[in-house]
């Protein structure tokens, strides 16, 4: 399966409406954006800790009201035809994944660990509240704690755990997170790692492969899903 990162990272302005709907006329089967909240405590969609490499503004999200982020041009950096793009709220891209029939693997952005929790519990309200599918959506992290607090308020929805490294006990410590999936950077992943991965009964996800010439390799490890900035070569 492919899965388009930050949206179409390649083709359109990251984690915005547009690249979501561009991913969707692609191979992907699904997407991969980030989530983090805005001062008002509402969950936007945005990778950066500031708005400054993505919009003409500056400052950091957790210090802006989801009105003020979405006053900001978040599409001109990429390119003058994306200058309507707004910073979504997570809803705005969750109606659109509904939309485009894409699976969302939803990375909850965490900066600073006390993040975790706060931004766990205001992701769950919303999913309740809109009837997004379970079988539609992943939560995934590089955070421990906020694996952690999905696991307590959404236990029937799948988890996934981020990784730019790996050690030989690491399996273990995740065992009791009950995950889904693990997310693992392309560079990293080994023939061993994916077998033992593969072993515990866990899908085993790649970031950020850009190459489709690698993908029969990386199929041939047991990769499940290629998340890549290129949907569109795929």
């Amino acid at each position: 399966m492919i899965a388009g990162h930050r949206g179409a990272a390649a083709l359109a302005p990251e984690n915005t409406l547009a690249g979501i709907r561009l991913a969707a006329t692609t191979a992907a089967t699904g997407i991969e954006i980030d989530t983090q909240l805005s001062a008002d405590g509402i969950p936007v969609v945005f990778h950066d800790e500031s708005v400054k490499r993505c919009t003409n503004g500056s400052g950091n999200v957790s210090s802006m009201t989801l009105t003020q982020l979405q006053s900001l041009d978040a599409g001109s950096w990429f390119d003058p035809r994306f200058a309507a793009q707004t910073i979504p709220s997570l809803e705005q891209a969750m109606q659109q994944c509904l939309a485009s029939d894409l699976i969302l693997n939803l990375e909850l952005k965490i900066h600073h660990t006390p993040e975790s929790i706060p931004l766990v519990n205001a992701v769950a309200a919303l999913v309740e509240r809109i009837h997004f599918p379970a079988d539609k959506l992943i939560l995934s992290s590089f955070e421990i704690a906020a694996l952690e607090q999905c696991q307590r308020v959404l236990p029937d929805v799948r988890r996934g755990y981020i990784c730019e490294d790996w050690s030989a006990n690491q399996l273990d410590t995740l065992q009791p997170l009950d995950l889904f999936s693990v997310h693992m950077d392309h560079h990293i992943l080994t023939p061993a790692i994916a077998t033992s991965i593969k072993a515990a009964n866990l899908q085993l996800q790649i970031w950020t492969m850009n190459d489709p010439i690698q993908k029969q390799r990386f199929a041939d490890m047991g990769v499940d899903v290629i998340i890549t900035d290129c949907p569109d070569q795929f």
